[in-house]
């Protein structure tokens, strides 16, 4: 009897342990609890662990945490007419009508007095390729050097305002001052702004500038960065709201921006009527040009068509590419059998030509634009289709028809992981 009672016993005791620890993993408020202990004994939390306490704030006291900052150039005449450049972070605009600039200085750069003694400046925006310009730029004084002279770049007389512009800068702003604030350890400079140039190569076919060509440099936390990818149109995203809770997820940051293009990679079949560049299309050119190709043969020829009545009867024709009908612009990609020689036989140039429309087809994704593979080859009555309506050459075999444009927004991008397809060994 006294070992059946001590059984018991045991066994009440297991039972209720393991009650309280599955009450305990079906409890946040318990996860929480023991994240928190966790951490503040020294424990690193994890990524996961650390979705349980969202935003909980760290105060960090006066910092200038406000992301992100341009990373401009202000170009300006001293009294003897000798241009001078300094990279400015604190700057924006400040007022739409009239359309104003303010620029904050100290007294101790070279630039403050300038503007202070012409009432004119420039705003130069550079492309992300340009750092260097822009860092020595905020590294040295006009006073002790020449910044054209040291960096190699050209100084142009603006058009409309007594002050200097870079000629490599793809955007100017030419700014007239109309006042200016000592605010404490800088002056604020509010410039109207008389004139905007811009380098007509980032200019998209609607004549606005194509901020994906443009790259612009921005700073942040002492670094410079690029702007990264298109996100969403001005109000495109306000079907979104539900009023549900916002809870953040930084496993779905991506850290590396190839990884997030491919993921986000979609086939695109519904398209808007905003037209596309010539230089988009060539930068989907450059990047289809960028694939691997068996004994290096390039055995492949991009036919780009971008005339409404082309779009119009290769969709109409084709089964599987209706949405042309929509699209602004197509690359047709065609394999070429000269270029293919001794090896079309092996078909590498199915290959090669397909490494290129894959490539192809993130470059638009990377770019805000969409795109979708639609086949012609090994189809005889598609090939025979894109053949007679873009009468190619017989050397020239259509892989492909890539119709390209900007996505409404209802196709989206599909989860294709399944552990089930991988092997190891």
């Amino acid at each position: 009897m006294q070992k059946s009672k001590f059984l018991n016993i045991v066994l009440a005791t297991a039972v209720l342990v393991l009650a309280i620890l599955l009450a305990t993993k079906n409890d946040p408020s318990a996860m929480r609890k023991k994240n928190i202990s966790s951490a503040s004994e020294g424990a690193q939390p994890s990524v996961s662990d650390s979705a349980y306490v969202p935003f909980k704030k760290k105060s960090l006291g006066v910092r200038a945490e406000l992301y992100p900052k341009p990373a401009l150039v202000i170009g300006t005449y001293d009294q003897e007419g000798k241009p001078n450049i300094m990279t400015a972070a604190w700057i924006g605009i400040c007022n739409s009508n009239p359309l104003s600039i303010a620029v904050s200085m100290r007294p101790a750069t070279y630039s403050y007095g300038n503007v202070t003694e012409t009432g004119f400046f420039t705003v130069n925006i550079p492309s992300s390729d340009m750092v260097r310009y822009v860092d020595y730029a905020g590294r040295f004084s006009g006073k002790d050097v020449d910044k054209f002279k040291e960096t190699g770049l050209t100084p142009v007389r603006a058009e409309f305002v007594n002050a200097p512009y870079v000629k490599e800068f793809p955007i100017v702003i030419e700014c007239e001052l109309t006042a200016f604030h000592d605010l404490g350890s800088h002056r604020q400079f509010i410039g109207k702004v008389i004139d905007v140039k811009v380098d007509e190569a980032i200019l998209d076919a609607n004549g606005k500038v194509d901020v994906a060509l443009l790259n612009p440099l921005i700073y942040a936390g002492g670094n410079y960065y690029e702007i990264g990818r298109f996100i969403a149109e001005v109000g495109e995203s306000l079907h979104e709201i539900d009023g549900q809770p916002f809870v953040p997820d930084y496993r779905k940051k991506y850290v590396n921006e190839t990884l997030e293009v491919i993921h986000n990679r979609k086939s695109v079949r519904h398209f808007t009527d905003q037209a596309v560049s010539e230089e988009q299309i060539k930068l989907l050119l450059r990047a289809g040009m960028a694939a691997p190709s068996a004994v290096n043969r390039q055995p492949w020829a991009f036919y780009v068509v971008t005339k409404r009545e082309t779009l119009d009867a290769l969709g109409e024709q084709l089964p599987y590419a209706k949405m042309l009908r929509q699209a602004q612009a197509a690359i047709v990609v065609c394999g070429d059998m000269e270029k293919a020689g001794n090896l079309k036989e092996q078909g590498y140039w199915v290959q090669d030509c397909s490494a290129a429309t894959q490539n192809i087809l993130l470059a638009a994704e990377s770019i805000g634009l969409g795109a979708v593979w639609t086949a012609a080859y090994p189809y005889e009555d598609r090939t025979k289709v894109v053949v007679e309506i873009l009468n190619l050459p017989e050397k020239h075999i259509p892989l492909n028809v890539i119709p390209i444009g900007y996505a409404t927004g209802e196709d989206k991008p599909k989860d294709k992981w399944k552990p089930e397809n991988i092997v190891w060994q």
